[in-house]
């Protein structure tokens, strides 16, 4: 008897659809979560950020001792 043998009849087969259902369910999720559930304005400010020129605070300048005004 080999390792396929008993493998193979050991019926573990279901256990990859289960595991299948469960990724798509927390994919589902999470695109549920970004999309939908996460507020507006919080888009709308991240959206804007890589246009501000010194608009709020710097982190790498206060990690580095700068200023911060």
């Amino acid at each position: 008897m080999s390792l396929t043998d008993v493998m193979s009849a050991a019926g573990l087969s279901s256990w990859t659809e289960v595991a299948l259902i469960l990724c798509l369910i927390t994919f589902a999720a999470i695109v549920f979560w970004v999309f939908v559930v996460r507020s507006k304005p919080s888009w709308e400010h991240q959206r804007s950020l890589p246009l501000e020129e010194n608009g709020g605070t710097d982190v790498h300048a206060a990690a580095k001792g700068g200023d911060l005004s």
